[in-house]
């Protein structure tokens, strides 16, 4: 009986290393992909706001702000967001594309310190939205 006690506990001291890194690893695999749907959802949101709008300035402020009210729920360090309209034209394409940082660094063995996450988004302007008129 003492041998399979002794046994027991090392088996224990064996696998548990390896199952605690597992679970880290997991929660930082978990962390990384729920702040790249974040990235995602507000990259998203950001040029669905700007294709609905008159003018190029304010479609570029519009998609800005909705992206910073998006972006703050997630787990985000430097979220950068970049529209490009091209024509500006009804019906033509517009691209947003978003990029931010991922602070894994408590999970140091399985991950590096700070992961890169990137989205885009294409999204048609909008048909029938008026233009702004010159003054």
């Amino acid at each position: 009986m003492r041998l399979s006690r002794g046994q027991a506990l090392l088996e224990l001291a064996l696998c548990a290393p390896v199952v605690i890194l597992l679970a880290v690893g997991v929660a930082a695999v978990v962390q990384v992909e729920d702040a790249s749907a974040g990235l995602d959802a507000a990259t998203h949101a950001a040029a669905s706001v700007a294709a609905r709008a008159p003018d190029p300035v304010a479609a570029d402020r519009a998609a800005r702000a909705r992206f910073a009210e998006v972006v703050v729920a997630y787990p985000l360090h430097g979220a950068t967001l970049h529209v490009s309209f091209g024509s500006f034209a009804r019906a033509a394409g517009l691209t947003a594309t978003a990029e931010a940082f991922v602070d894994v660094g408590w999970a140091g063995l399985v991950l590096p310190h700070r992961l890169q996450v990137r989205a885009q988004a294409v999204v048609q302007l909008e048909p029938w939205r008026t233009h702004g008129t010159a003054a």
